[in-house]
């Protein structure tokens, strides 16, 4: 269950990777690939917020079905 709590929580790309099961190198690759405008850490890691978690959950998942399916 998602709190606003829950939502209003940055993300580095190693937490988006822990859940999408995949390395953090490719989070950052999906990310830029959708051209999402991050925050980043002042020692540049990038940080994601819970709405681009969702958008990088779902463009894995397609990759997976669309690797799967040939």
């Amino acid at each position: 269950m998602t709190t606003e709590l829950d939502m209003m929580k940055l993300y580095s790309p190693q937490d988006v990777a822990d859940v999408c099961e995949c390395s953090a190198q490719t989070i950052k690759r999906i990310a830029d690939e959708l051209r999402l405008a991050t925050l980043r850490t002042v020692g540049g890691v990038r940080l994601f917020t819970h709405e681009q978690v969702v958008k990088i959950q779902a463009e894995r998942e397609r990759r997976e079905r669309e690797r799967r399916n040939g």
